[in-house]
């Protein structure tokens, strides 16, 4: 459901086991061109790229060899960076990012890099395989991209000669990602939430803690989504909403602080595919902003365990740990009124696609971007509409006429409606 993950309004094809973009003629961007800059080397910009690369952007959890016996898996000594061939999918290769001329990135221009973090354009002219975050990379502020690129000038250069990734034959090759054409201001840090949103966007949390494979999509952050990485056992994503099954249940920001320091909860390990030995690296500030944020999500209920013997899940249609505890997730529909039924129907254009509401006045059906499946969608009795193959729940807002004139995401993204469109 490729077109589907469009909705969390952050381009962000990027992360854990998410469906993976395919080239098609309306998916092809042109990269823009290289530009002369510099940045400059402050020791501001160097502590701050430390502190991104080595803890929320975990960059050099996937740029190097880990020891597994570590707990966490940390990076191995003396190997910071020097990049990493996969051990499950060994065609696919995070690249040597220390200042090595020869092997790594030593040559590269400050553009060249930003470009390929944020735009997901390699140095080369390569689309890189979205294993690389630039999907929510593209969110770092023009002044935290400079910063990572000045921190990583300072890692010791390791001489690491390493192979390009290279789809396995018969793999369609790669769209390239609409590129930056203007700056990317600072964020609003203002609030602990508003913080937490900058920091849950660039660590792609949402990426992780979303079922988008699952045969039905529990909801944004409710977990589910079965990861398999780096040779290691397969584990089903936890549940992050205020949701009882969730981290509503027993989590205060004291709690989800020492879970992300130690990576354990009630004495259980947590598994290191969750980077927390990165995320344990965040301040105390951050860490409580990033709680605030995910208190704000939408509540999801959906228990997961990776402890607990599997059991068939009715809200994500796989077989976890507590899935027998679970309920569908659409439940006590309420039946649309014909009368209003034609009320939301249009086009509705988000700032990254477009949703088209149709009826046949019983129900009504979401199509994206004008392709793939229509979906119906559920009304609940709150007034949102959902259904089990997506993961949002959608909010129509009408205006100071009673006009329909915007469906809202619960990500907050707002799709105007078009003007003549039915």
């Amino acid at each position: 459901m490729p077109r589907l993950v469009t909705l969390v309004g952050l381009l962000a094809l990027t992360a854990c086991s998410r469906p993976q973009p395919s080239a098609s003629a309306a998916d092809h961007h042109a990269p823009r061109a290289l530009r002369a800059i510099t940045y400059e080397r402050t020791a501001a910009r160097r502590e701050r790229g430390r502190y991104l690369t080595e803890s929320v952007l975990q960059c050099l959890l996937c740029h190097s060899d880990r020891d597994w016996s570590q707990p966490g898996a940390p990076p191995v000594q003396g190997r910071k960076g020097a990049g990493h061939v996969w051990e499950d999918r060994p065609w696919l290769v995070a690249p040597n990012i220390t200042p090595d001329r020869e092997t790594g990135v030593g040559a590269w221009t400050d553009d060249m890099f930003a470009r390929a973090i944020r735009e997901g354009i390699g140095h080369d002219g390569r689309v890189l395989h979205p294993q690389m975050w630039y999907g929510s990379f593209r969110s770092l502020s023009d002044e935290d991209v400079a910063s990572v690129v000045v921190y990583l000038r300072t890692l010791d250069p390791v001489h690491n000669a390493l192979p390009l990734t290279r789809l396995p034959a018969g793999r369609a090759p790669l769209a390239a990602p609409p590129p930056l054409d203007g700056p990317v201001p600072d964020p609003d840090l203002s609030t602990p939430v508003q913080r937490g949103a900058y920091l849950v966007r660039v660590a792609d949390c949402v990426g992780c803690h979303t079922a988008w494979e699952a045969p039905l999509v529990p909801g944004y952050f409710g977990g589910g989504n079965r990861i398999e990485m780096f040779g290691r056992p397969a584990v089903f994503s936890a549940n992050l909403t205020a949701a009882p099954s969730g981290i509503g249940a027993f989590y205060d920001a004291a709690l989800f602080r020492e879970v992300l320091r130690t990576g354990r909860l009630k004495g259980r390990a947590l598994s290191a595919v969750m980077p927390w030995t990165a995320f344990g690296n965040m301040t105390d500030p951050d860490l409580d902003a990033v709680f605030a944020f995910l208190r704000t999500r939408h509540p999801v209920n959906h228990a997961i365990s990776n402890t607990d013997d599997p059991t068939p899940c009715p809200v994500c249609g796989q077989t976890h740990g507590l899935g027998d505890r679970n309920k569908p997730k659409v439940q006590d529909p309420v039946a649309l009124d014909a009368r209003s039924a034609s009320d939301y129907a249009g086009r509705y254009q988000f700032s990254d696609f477009r949703a088209d509401i149709s009826t046949d006045g019983k129900v009504l059906r979401v199509q994206f971007d004008g392709a793939g499946p229509q979906i119906a969608l559920t009304r609940l009795p709150n007034g949102e509409f959902t259904a089990p193959e997506i993961p949002d729940y959608f909010v129509f807002r009408r205006d100071a006429r009673g006009h329909v004139d915007a469906l809202i995401t619960d990500v907050d993204d707002v799709g105007t409606r078009v003007p003549g469109n039915r």
